[in-house]
């Protein structure tokens, strides 16, 4: 059996919607396949999304099982179940180890810069002539993850064949207008049932640049006013990681980020780095950043 997965720590709409929705490819084709995953979910998959008739499948492993890995190609962050000796496959839209996985797999790594795994994914759909296929709830995960990995389009990593994909997508599930903000919004109760959970849930300690300090959190919302009144809880939440940090407070609504950081010196820096607005206790940017794009600008800066 070909069992579909992705990383270890936690899954987003990505990984989860890549492998669902490439399993179903599979067996479509005949294959028979699982999409299977021990790691958490974040707050990018939101429940109506988790109630569609489509799922992660349960799993009993086997010595015949052979892995196929998406949204992630860094193996030490492999979810737990893998063998790296029975990876058959790996596609991903992180660069960094295609070298490596082209030598090891040749035509089965599919490594690319892109927005979304998901736009990938759809693109073997009709390499195969298989899109017809793509049932509303399979185009819904795909949706849902393009929108999110590109934060609606707005994020520099956006491509034009992810916008292609995404029209295309939209054809076969015919959403509504609002598909995008009923997304996030529906991503945000999550965010705003638990706060310091999903801070903690999406921080990065361990970031090796001198131009950033090494706790570096993120969080998406549409609407930023009701987490706004509540910096205690981000101060708190992150001062337990350690004194220096930055949240990078993405607010597609007005479609910029808000730096925020555990000191003025840090703001200060992160402000001459990406020319944004200093406010009181935290910086408008102007326009959308990922945290790995700051990170890649920082990097930059000798």
């Amino acid at each position: 059996m070909k069992v579909v997965t992705s990383g270890s720590r936690y899954i987003d709409i990505d990984a989860y919607a890549g492998c669902i929705a490439y399993s179903y490819l599979l067996n479509l084709k005949g294959i028979n396949s699982k999409a299977v995953s021990t790691a958490k979910l974040n707050e990018s998959i939101p429940k109506n999304l988790l109630e569609l008739d489509i799922k992660l499948d349960d799993y009993i492993p086997t010595e015949e099982d052979e892995f196929i890995i998406i949204d992630v190609s860094d193996k030490k962050f492999f979810d737990s179940i893998v063998k790296e000796n029975k990876i058959i496959k790996v596609i991903d839209h992180h660069t960094g180890f295609e070298e490596y996985w082209k030598r090891r797999l040749k035509e089965d790594s599919k490594i690319e810069f892109i927005g979304a795994v998901a736009t990938i994914i759809f693109e073997l759909y009709e390499k195969e002539k298989l899109q017809d296929k793509i049932t509303k709830d399979i185009a819904y995960l795909m949706m849902s993850a393009i929108l999110d990995n590109t934060l609606n389009f707005k994020a520099k990593v956006t491509t034009n064949r992810d916008i292609i994909a995404y029209k295309k997508l939209e054809q076969i599930a015919k959403t509504p207008k609002e598909f995008a903000s009923k997304y996030f919004l529906n991503c945000q109760k999550i965010i705003e049932k638990d706060l310091k959970k999903s801070i903690e849930n999406d921080t990065k300690i361990g970031i090796t640049n001198k131009n950033l300090p090494n706790i570096f959190s993120q969080l998406t919302v549409w609407n930023k006013n009701k987490i706004f009144e509540n910096k205690k809880i981000i101060y708190d939440t992150l001062n337990q990681f350690g004194n220096e940090w930055i949240l990078n407070f993405i607010c597609l609504e007005e479609e910029q980020s808000y730096m925020i950081a555990s000191n003025n010196l840090i703001l200060q820096n992160i402000q001459k780095l990406l020319n944004g607005k200093m406010q009181e206790n935290y910086i408008e940017c102007g326009e959308v950043w990922l945290r790995k794009e700051i990170i890649k600008k920082a990097e930059k800066v000798k």
